[in-house]
């Protein structure tokens, strides 16, 4: 009985792996991470088959350099947070200021509590079902 359930416990096991793996890049980042302020440039969105909007921020910020970058919301909102011209705060490496994030909650921490949720929900499962 319990062998019709090793394939869910294979994905399963990927999925927590995952989890682990994006945790663990994600810290390591957090923990190296210069903030700075950066200014909403563009807020853009974009509309589902449903008729619902999806927004999203384009920001720029300049690096301990002067530099100029510009970092895009890693996941859409179904309002608009910030109009352009406000200021927002972002996270960067100083060796890669092309790789960064705005300093908010979804942007941060979305993809790995989706993640975390899939794995927890699959974990209930598989639980239930013994």
């Amino acid at each position: 009985m319990i062998d019709k359930y090793i394939p869910f416990m294979i994905l399963l096991a990927l999925f927590v792996l995952f989890y682990g793996y994006i945790l663990t890049k994600k810290i390591l980042f957090l923990r190296a991470a210069v903030s700075t302020i950066g200014i909403v440039k563009k807020v853009g969105s974009e509309s589902s088959e449903n008729g619902a909007s999806v927004y999203y921020q384009n920001v720029e910020f300049n690096n301990d350099q002067g530099k100029t970058f510009t970092v895009s919301s890693v996941m859409g909102s179904s309002s608009v947070r910030d109009s352009e011209g406000s200021a927002v705060k972002v996270l960067y490496l100083s060796d890669d200021p092309e790789n960064a994030v705005i300093n908010d909650f979804k942007n941060i921490w979305g993809l790995e509590s989706i993640v975390f949720a899939i794995a927890c929900v699959g974990l209930y499962v598989y639980f239930e079902q013994i």
